[in-house]
């Protein structure tokens, strides 16, 4: 399910991307980073919200992981029709925002931006739910990690439309039939389409895969009460998370998207910062 919070936000501007795109695995691909700068064996398949590549905000946020942990990062270009335009962002703001009058140019405004969204926004409701490019998901993990040199590990990070595949590759094995665990470490941030909880305990209980979530408490989905429930369910069938190695961080003041959408000078711009921090730390102690 995807809600109003999906397509909200700011497009960053504090750095340009450092990266390049390239063909990877068979897909169009972000590779973070300056080249030539990797220093881990290990590496961390991004999984990006909506806007995927075609919004800088999730380029500069893996240069941001690569930077920090030295691993290779990977951004497929896996969103339907290559993720939404960024230009949807203001205007959904105008399309939500309440009305402050009744005034003839307000009400069109809110029909232009009404009409302005659909072409890009509905079909990504009516299509482009991630389990339809799941398969090709998997087979991009399973070719990362077929690639990693000895001692290396996988990492994945899923941001809102990303959430689902991070959290569901938890419970897939290195190569089909096997028994070794496809993900070494997994973190996501405002997750979207999850279950919850059973979608978040199959993935913490199978392979005991590290998972550590970034929730906004304002969430409309995987809010502050969904994520308690969810630690209680996941505690209940495998125990503490002191001696299973997984958590869910509560962002007060938060809403949806903030970790890669976030607005400057709001509540959300803290947050977006100590959200890498928790995933920069998170993959350095699990993957290096």
């Amino acid at each position: 399910m995807s809600c109003p919070d999906c397509f909200k936000g700011a497009v960053h501007d504090h750095a340009e991307p450092k990266g390049t795109i390239e063909t990877v695995y068979g897909r169009k691909t972000y590779i973070a980073g300056e080249p030539g700068t990797t220093t881990s064996k290990s590496a961390i398949l991004y999984l990006p919200d909506a806007f995927s590549l075609k919004l800088v905000n999730n380029k500069l946020l893996a240069d941001r992981y690569a930077a920090g942990t030295g691993c290779r990062v990977l951004i497929p270009d896996a969103v339907l029709h290559g993720g939404i335009d960024p230009s949807a962002l203001p205007k959904m703001e105008v399309l939500m925002d309440p009305l402050e009058s009744w005034s003839i140019s307000a009400i069109l405004s809110k029909v232009w931006a009404f009409v302005s969204v659909l072409p890009s926004v509905v079909p990504f409701m009516i299509w482009g739910h991630p389990r339809n490019v799941y398969p090709d998901l998997l087979r991009y993990a399973r070719e990362m990690r077929k690639d990693l040199p000895p001692g290396g590990k996988l990492g994945i990070a899923g941001f809102c439309w990303g959430g689902y595949g991070s959290t569901t590759l938890c419970t897939e094995t290195a190569v089909e039939g096997g028994t070794e665990r496809l993900i070494d470490a997994q973190f996501n941030g405002h997750p979207s389409f999850l279950k919850a909880p059973d979608m978040v305990v199959d993935a913490i209980a199978k392979y005991k895969v590290p998972y550590s979530s970034a929730v906004a408490a304002a969430d409309v989905m995987f809010n502050e009460k969904v994520a308690l429930e969810t630690e209680a369910a996941v505690r209940a069938k495998v125990g503490p998370p002191e001696e299973n190695d997984y958590e869910f961080r509560i962002y007060k003041g938060c809403k949806h998207g903030f970790c890669v959408r976030a607005t400057p000078d709001t509540a959300n711009m803290d947050g977006y910062h100590a959200a890498a921090k928790q995933a920069v730390d998170w993959f350095n102690k699990y993957l290096n």
